[in-house]
């Protein structure tokens, strides 16, 4: 939960709407980040890693509740990637 979509989502419908969103991050990754990114770095000649999307990782980080992930009643920058601080 680090990009502005999240924190207006948990602003508006609380930490449902967190949750629905990122929900939503984790269904269209592949093609909204992961395609992209792909892309950009092949065209430098270099092959991307993400230690993140260990299948462990991304198995805890769908299953721990919102709130040990992230706070985003906390300013900016404080609660958000909560679990990565």
């Amino acid at each position: 939960a680090g990009y502005g979509r999240h924190r207006v989502s948990f602003n508006k419908d609380g930490w449902d709407g967190l949750e629905r969103e990122l929900a939503t991050d984790v269904h269209r990754l592949w093609k909204r980040n992961l395609g992209r990114d792909d892309r950009c770095i092949a065209d430098h000649g270099r092959e991307v890693r993400h230690p993140y999307l260990d299948e462990a990782v991304v198995h805890f980080a769908c299953t721990a509740p919102v709130r040990a992930l992230a706070d985003l009643g906390l300013p900016p920058g404080d609660g958000d990637k909560r679990v990565l601080r």
